[in-house]
């Protein structure tokens, strides 16, 4: 190998930037070659510390030593003892397949470093070693045996004890974050009785993912609290407690998928577009997403809910959202909204149905009932079809022509609304003095089963469930 007074010596520009076309560890190894490329690395404005490896099974821990000593622990060094002016971060990425409870001192020390240089986008993966998990006996076939509480705590366990902990002193100078990623982790109670945007967190944070994170009690609520700003945000495969509360008046896309959580819960979520929950099957204490209740997401469009263990569904306040709601044992629905808003509704084993429409037909379903009727009553009657497997039906409409659904166009429909209906209750703003023949004739038509009880004035009832 040449010597250091022969090897060839290069402008510091050009060493930087071929290191910013190299993999952050494969700038390490050459920065081995000469003191010239020795901590130039360091400052650039992508850093990506990926350990590699087997996510699988392969914990060669002598590798991972390698890696924290020859990697991390070099750029730190680096980064403490260079006098040189600290330049800004864009990204840091750091993951793990092989973490031990021993790295944590180190991990704090990266994340304090990048705060300080004002990092945009955190990377943070920490897959605890299998050589850590502690499974305390409660394999999955012992779940059945334990009582709801016992079950969270016995999945908080195996290798969740390990996991690196977020606190809300480990997230205090991250107010630069713009985007921020966790996994395998775990996030303590970081409530603050302050909720200013002054004073909370991550003040300019947009989008935020999250994939088999553990929360402790209500923490992503408090989370969210402190992310003023964020539009984003995924979370996969975590233990969320109990339930899951996302209030975010910012927030314009939601993802939850195959998360441990018994019902959520998203409110005055105004700004809210998209949203998708996908659920596993959990066990029987502690079944996934049992419950999903959504209110005041006025702004919401599109909506895909697919749990196979969901009993209730409640949508409140929107105008015009399209969606697909897949629940095999969903026995509850709400909704109250508008006509605009369009479902596919995959429930053979729904028992209630309660829909309050907000239309106002008024003075327009007046005028046009006798001219062109039917774009308004094609509407309504897919509309409703959606729900034709409910026993029970509550139906709140605005004005009482929306329901007289007239003759000629009862008879371009081969099989009514509600084949199988048992019980349909429905109220109206403006209901008649006397009982009209062809509302009757509509609502017996609609429901030929159902036993009808009409409501006055407009109350909407509280549900069976």
């Amino acid at each position: 190998m040449a010597s250091e007074s022969t090897r060839p010596h290069m402008p510091d520009l050009v060493i930087h930037k071929i290191l910013l076309f190299l993999p952050t560890k494969s700038a390490v190894r050459l920065s081995f070659l000469s003191k010239q490329w020795e901590g130039v690395w360091c400052s650039a404005p992508i850093l990506d510390f990926d350990e590699g490896g087997d996510e699988n099974g392969n914990n060669n821990l002598s590798q991972h030593r390698r890696f924290v000593e020859n990697i991390l622990s070099r750029y730190l060094k680096f980064i403490v003892e260079e006098e040189k002016e600290k330049q800004g971060l864009q990204k840091v990425k750091l993951h793990m397949t092989r973490y031990l409870t021993g790295d944590a001192s180190i991990v704090t020390k990266l994340l304090s470093s990048s705060f300080e240089r004002g990092v945009k986008e955190l990377d943070i993966s920490l897959r605890v070693s299998e050589t850590q998990w502690d499974h305390g006996g409660n394999d999955i076939e012992n779940y059945n045996n334990l009582s709801t509480m016992q079950l969270i705590k016995a999945k908080s366990a195996a290798p969740m004890k390990n996991y690196y902990y977020f606190s809300r002193n480990a997230l205090a100078n991250a107010k630069s974050l713009t985007t921020l990623n966790f996994g395998y982790v775990r996030i303590t109670n970081i409530s603050s009785k302050e909720y200013s945007t002054s004073t909370c967190l991550l003040p300019s944070l947009k989008s935020m993912s999250l994939k088999t994170v553990h929360f402790d009690s209500e923490t992503l609520l408090y989370l969210m609290h402190e992310c003023p700003s964020i539009e984003y945000l995924s979370i996969n495969s975590c233990c969320l407690g109990v339930d899951l509360k996302v209030s975010s008046s910012s927030l314009k896309s939601l993802q939850v998928e195959h998360c441990d959580c018994f019902a959520i819960r998203v409110d005055n979520a105004v700004n809210l577009e998209s949203l998708a929950i996908i659920s596993d099957i959990g066990p029987p204490q502690l079944p996934n997403f049992e419950s999903i209740m959504l209110k005041d997401c006025s702004n919401l469009k599109r909506m895909n809910i697919c749990a196979p263990q969901l009993k209730l569904f409640s949508l409140d306040g929107c105008l015009d959202v399209k969606g697909t709601v897949d629940a095999p044992l969903l026995q509850s629905f709400t909704f109250k909204g508008y006509l605009s808003s369009k479902f596919s509704v995959k429930a053979p084993n729904l028992a209630w149905s309660r829909i309050v429409l907000f239309d106002n037909w008024g003075r327009e379903a007046a005028a046009t009932f006798n001219s062109r009727p039917w774009n308004h009553f094609t509407t309504l009657s897919n509309f409703l079809k959606e729900f034709g497997s409910s026993r029970s039906l509550d139906l709140y409409v605005t004005h009482i022509k929306a329901l007289m659904f007239p003759k000629d166009f009862r008879e371009t429909l081969s099989s009514p609304i509600f084949p199988s209906l048992e019980n349909f209750y429905f109220s109206v703003k403006n209901p008649f003095k006397k009982r009209n023949k062809e509302l009757s004739d509509s609502l017996n038509w609609m429901a030929p089963d159902a036993q009808v009880i009409e409501h006055r004035p407009w109350r909407i009832r509280q549900g069976p469930f």
